[in-house]
């Protein structure tokens, strides 16, 4: 602040009690709609130890998330499948949400609210997931004390920064930017490996914008771009050892961009609008030597909602969810035989070429309700949903009740059934089947929340609860023979299986200033079966998941914080022999029991160092956040030898240190 008097002007500046310069306000669960929902703010997840300041991996720390190989950009929920989790900003799909690796998410963290995960038993304001839904919340540029301020940092992966502004007194904009080089390290871990020689190095960049207006009182627009670019190039100077066609150039190229203009009105006390678009192009390009898979898609999504309370006891949504997709998609690749996660060699696999274009249209109404009575909430749903890809009317009713014991204990239980469009080359006629339908799921979940500090600041809090998920029509290989259009053709897939995912999850969370922290621990059981295979285990079968997180301020703006991760070693098949197939020079496997033995169990720890330096106008921070701290050696997988009869064990993420500098002014 500035004094001024007669004879002198003074600018003074006063501590504070925090300098996180982008701090945001916490989610509670008296704002959740939906029950299934877990957030992190963003003061959890840019300083969670093991994810970077990342926010996306910060939310695999949670109950429920299975854990995924050390490279992976996936997310599995609840032991379901990689492609049953749909990921949105601003409620609209996006293509991916990792860039390559899974080191960061495609949204710069700094610019989100929160990051919300959605699991069993999710709202209808959600569809086409059997699994569940994460979603990323982006944030109003914040002009409250500042009129303008931002930051850059440079660490040893990546580099980038964020500036934002008042434009006028209703108006304000954010840019923010990145850049990895993180290829020069990869080709570092890499260079040992025989097989993968990594010459071109993988490196992404991403690009966010925001900018906010205010209309009128009450009514807001609000403008995001959101951009993300991935390449990633390998040269395998020598044949893979068990595959002699795998050698030559691999180039992995994507691309995406959404623009998702957001409007919101408050009409009166009891009425509330609210309408959206997401407008955008998806690009990949993946060329493996004479093979390639090329496609450009052009989507358009909408959403809007009409919020109606019509008594302090009673409140109505009604909305739509709608997603128009035109694509254009060129292929050549072998079609190999594969099976509990073991495929044969590509040499013995017909190679097929096709040109696919087409639209997907899919549309989604829903009717939502809030039934108060007393401590009892009741919770009814009914969605619709329309695929063009299989030409289906499906409805999906969903219920749930809360029940408030008291202002500190609750308990919910929600369920429902869901749907999800088979993928794109799952009902293609060259690759998959035109007559595939929709897969499906029943969810059930019951859980309870208990704070136990009681109105207290400082203390403990405890959640957990049951979910149970039951899958049907899920599309499996076949090898059947039917009669398409008067010929007999390769079925190539069908909707003949089914599975089950089930567990029990609890968190305790605890906050004692200067510690904060949590425990959070999942058992579950996934399994799936089909025709002529009994019930087996799913590869994401993980028994024991457990995730202990803590930190602590020190003195002179230091702060530590730490991350022990222990999970059951996931399902692999074993191959119990081999057969030489003379005419591609090659060994096919012979594959053992389906998921039948476990990998060793999977522990690591990571450590992340800050430490700020305030200064009048800027503060400057630097950081190291080491992952894996004792350089486990975590089995990932298997690598066999030319005819299987030897195999060695293929590690995961390494020790991985990330020094940086951030300035923030």
């Amino acid at each position: 602040m500035t004094v001024d008097n007669p004879s002198q002007s003074q600018t003074l500046f006063l501590e504070k009690s925090s300098y996180n310069t982008f701090e945001t306000t916490i989610v509670g669960a008296k704002s959740r709609r939906d029950d299934s929902q877990k957030s992190l703010k963003q003061e959890e997840f840019l300083s969670l130890p093991g994810a970077g300041g990342d926010p996306v991996k910060a939310v695999q720390n949670l109950p429920g998330i299975n854990r995924v190989s050390g490279f992976s950009s996936q997310v599995v929920i609840q032991g379901s499948a990689p492609k049953d989790t749909t990921y949105a900003a601003d409620g609209h799909r996006i293509p991916l949400v990792f860039h390559f690796g899974g080191l960061s998410s495609v949204i710069m963290p700094e610019a989100l609210e929160t990051v919300d995960y959605l699991s069993a038993g999710y709202g209808s304001e959600y569809s086409r997931a059997l699994g569940g839904v994460i979603s990323l919340q982006t944030r109003k540029p914040d002009i409250k004390e500042r009129e303008s301020k931002g930051f850059f940092f440079v660490d040893t992966l990546k580099a980038g920064g964020l500036f934002e502004s008042k434009i006028d007194e209703k108006s304000s904009f954010l840019v923010s930017g990145r850049y990895s080089y993180i290829g020069l390290f990869l080709a570092k871990a890499t260079e040992k490996n025989s097989d993968l020689n990594l010459t071109v190095a993988p490196e992404f960049s991403d690009f966010t914008g925001i900018y906010h207006r205010e209309l009128n009182p009450g009514e807001n627009l609000k403008i995001v771009t959101v951009a993300s670019h991935d390449t990633l190039g390998f040269l395998f100077k020598q044949p893979a050892k068990s595959d002699p066609t795998l050698r030559g150039n691999f180039r992995n190229e994507t691309t995406f961009y959404r623009l998702i203009p957001q409007w919101s009105r408050q009409i009166d006390d009891t009425q509330a609008v609210k309408l959206s678009f997401g407008l955008g192009r998806d690009q990949i390009s993946v060329d493996v030597g004479q093979n390639y898979f090329y496609l450009i898609s052009d989507t358009l999504t909408t959403r809007g909602e009409w919020e109606k309370k019509w008594s302090e006891l009673w409140i109505t949504h009604l909305g739509f969810d709608n997603s128009y997709g035109r694509a254009a998609v060129k292929i050549r690749l072998p079609a190999p035989q594969s099976e509990g996660g073991v495929s044969n060699p590509l040499a013995s696999s017909e190679v097929r070429e096709t040109t696919i274009s087409g639209k997907i249209n899919n549309v989604g109404i829903y009717f939502r309700n809030e039934l108060k009575h007393e401590k009892l909430t009741t919770l009814p749903a009914l969605r619709v949903d329309s695929f063009s890809q299989t030409k289906e009317v499906l409805l999906s009713p969903r219920l749930g009740f809360r029940y408030l014991v008291s202002e500190s204990l609750s308990f919910r239980t929600a369920g429902g059934l869901y749907y999800q469009p088979p993928e794109p080359q799952e009902s293609d006629a060259t690759y998959g089947n035109p007559g595939i339908k929709a897969p499906r799921a029943v969810h059930f979940m019951l859980g309870f929340e208990k704070d136990l500090k009681e109105g207290r600041t400082d203390g403990l809090s405890l959640s957990g609860g049951f979910f149970d998920s039951w899958f049907s029509k899920l599309v499996v290989p076949s090898q059947a023979r039917v009669e398409r259009d008067g010929v007999q053709v390769n079925e190539n897939v069908s909707n003949s299986g089914g599975g089950r995912a089930y567990g029990l999850e609890t968190q305790l969370k605890f906050e004692n200033v200067p510690f904060t922290g949590w425990i959070a621990y999942t058992w579950s059981k996934s399994t799936r079966w089909r025709p002529n295979t009994p019930e087996y285990n799913y590869e994401y079968d993980q028994t024991h998941n457990l995730n202990l997180v803590m930190a602590r301020d020190f003195s002179n703006n230091w702060k530590v914080s730490g991350r022990f991760r222990f999970v059951t070693g996931n399902p692999w098949t074993p191959i119990s022999g081999a057969t030489f197939d003379a005419d591609n020079d090659v060994y096919i496997p012979s594959r053992g029991g389906i998921y039948s033995e476990r990998q060793g169990d999977f522990s690591q720890l990571d450590l992340r160092f800050d430490k700020k330096y305030i200064l009048d106008q800027a503060i400057w921070s630097v950081y190291l956040d080491i992952q894996n701290v004792l350089g486990q050696k975590n089995t990932e997988s298997y690598q066999y030898s030319y005819n299987y009869k030897e195999k060695e064990a293929v590690s995961g993420l390494p020790l991985l240190p990330s020094l940086g500098v951030k300035g923030e002014f």
